[in-house]
């Protein structure tokens, strides 16, 4: 079942701009990667297909049911969204669980999900309730799925659990997600959405898209390779367009003398050969050529001018932190220990962590990741050097929000600049910056990267990240992986993306769990 949308108009209520505006869009068979910056209209998209919000004006159809202006878009049964938040559990999870339909309690097999975890689903980690409410989703056995950021908080081997639950899923499926391994493994297309004023010179104030017929990591490839043809063509064609208007000049300079010399005004009047050599030179024509060449070249200006203006040009911003180099440099060692939680014990081997060791950290959840990350800034605290080391985790609590704005409110009109400018270098844009206070309703996403652009105005020895991607879009990980990998202070990076952690890191440990022992390795 293919997916039609046909001039699209939708607007919040709030909104003084209209996010869709004659949006066209077909969506074939297969799973689609739906990407972009925050603010796009990637979750409001799928909201919109499957009925949740009903739009301005317009058609979306998927199959035989369709949404016109003012209707609900697609039927029940026909489009199923599954959210990103898992806190409630599925309306259908008991239902389908205990099915007589072995088709629809194949997907609980499948990803593990047993009767005891139904049993506690309050307790269940993010990733336990992820797999229960895709599991409940593809029981429903949907025309269309829609899952929005489906790989959140999750650790690998979930993430390949569902990715591969998802790979059996005959319908049209859309997911929006920043996971570039996890999109390229379902999709075979990828739709790149966008407001056209922020990404173009001249755009329209509203969401347009582009489509690449591949996953989502070679779209950006081809989308960045795209932006900056369009600027280099845009460019090439200005530089023409000034260079004829600088002959055009010349030109007209010439012309001025030619006039001059065809004038009378400085001749005596009784000088009658000077007059008449002037009659014949204007008879003759011959000054008349440097007129008809400027003539031919303000139209090749204008054509010029037109070609250019034909042309796309896609706007250009600033990456990475305009920072000076970090003061410290006096490593970290690390001895040989083992580390304990309650029961668990993990042994780790002796290693040094000096300036610009990048250290990628993965393994299962539970494995002793967080146990290894807590032993090390416990050694830079005990060794006086708190004030080097910024941890940054998964989750920001109210009173790190609080004391994240106390710092920001604290600044100097300079120091609130460079943060600011850090923050539109990391993808978030000049409207979300003006007039940040403590009270803001940030993203989550956003008060990360505030965090980052705080903390890296000072001398850092040691960067520590817990799944740093949690939460951004896909321009934001573009952009931070771009800037943490030119920052020269040590790290340590929490994160299942391996695309990330291949673009940022330099070493790679693993943390390995049997039972109630485990060990950190190095990959």
């Amino acid at each position: 079942m293919s997916i039609q949308i046909t001039k699209l108009n939708f607007s919040y209520p709030e909104s003084n701009a209209n996010l869709f505006e004659d949006f066209s869009l077909q969506i074939a068979e297969g799973w689609t990667c739906v990407a972009g910056s925050n603010g796009s209209g990637k979750s409001t998209l799928l909201k919109l297909i499957a009925g949740i919000l009903q739009p301005d004006g317009g058609k979306i159809s998927c199959g035989n049911a369709s949404a016109k202006s003012g209707a609900v878009g697609g039927t029940a049964g026909d489009a199923l969204y599954c959210a990103q938040e898992t806190a409630e559990p599925p309306e259908n999870l008991y239902t389908a669980f205990w099915s007589d339909d072995n088709e629809a309690r194949k997907f609980f097999s499948r990803l593990c999900v047993t009767e005891e975890m139904l049993e506690r689903y309050e307790t269940l980690s993010g990733g336990e309730k992820k797999r229960i409410q895709i599991a409940c989703a593809l029981a429903e056995r949907p025309a269309v799925l829609l899952l929005d950021e489906p790989t959140n908080h999750l650790d690998a081997k979930t993430a390949r659990m569902i990715c591969e639950a998802l790979g059996d899923f005959g319908g049209t499926g859309i997911i929006v997600s920043h996971d570039r391994a996890f999109a390229d493994s379902l999709c075979s297309r990828t739709i790149y959405l966008y407001n056209e004023a922020a990404a173009f010179a001249g755009g329209r104030d509203c969401v347009a898209f582009d489509s690449y017929p591949c996953g989502l990591t070679k779209a950006l490839e081809l989308r960045q390779a795209a932006g900056q043809k369009s600027r280099g063509e845009w460019e090439r064609l200005n530089a023409k367009a000034a260079a004829e208007r600088g002959r055009s000049a010349a030109l007209e300079a010439q012309n001025q003398k030619a006039k001059a010399r065809l004038s009378k005004k400085s001749i005596d009047s009784r000088d009658h050969d000077a007059q008449a050599k002037i009659d014949a030179a204007r008879i003759s024509g011959k000054d008349r050529s440097t007129g008809d060449a400027k003539a031919r070249l303000e139209t090749q200006i204008r054509q010029t001018e037109s070609e250019r203006d034909s042309v796309k040009k896609a706007l250009r911003r600033k990456e990475g932190f305009a920072l000076s180099q970090s003061d410290y440099s006096k490593p970290l060692a690390v001895d040989e220990t083992v580390l304990e939680a309650g029961s668990y014990k993990m042994k780790i081997k002796r290693m040094e962590i000096k300036r610009g060791t990048k250290i990628a950290l993965t393994g299962e959840n539970g494995a002793g990741k967080s146990l290894f990350v807590r032993h090390v800034i416990s050694l830079l605290e005990k060794a006086g050097r708190a004030n080097e080391v910024l941890y940054l985790p998964q989750e920001i609590s109210d009173a790190q929000r609080d004391a994240i704005f106390c710092e920001l409110e604290g600044l100097e009109e300079s120091e609130r600049g460079e943060v600011l400018s850090t923050l539109y270098r990391l993808g978030s844009e000049p409207e979300r910056l003006e007039g940040l206070k403590r009270g803001d309703n940030l993203s989550p996403g956003e008060l990360r990267k505030l965090m980052i652009a705080l903390a890296v105005q000072k001398p850092l020895s040691l960067l520590v990240l817990d799944e740093p991607t949690n939460h951004m879009d896909i321009t934001s990980v573009v952009a931070l992986e771009n800037a943490l990998a030119a920052l020269d202070c040590a790290m340590i990076v929490v994160s299942h993306d391996k695309a990330f952690l291949q673009k940022v890191c330099n070493a790679s440990f693993v943390a390995e769990r049997d039972g109630g022992s485990g060990e950190l390795k190095l990959m």
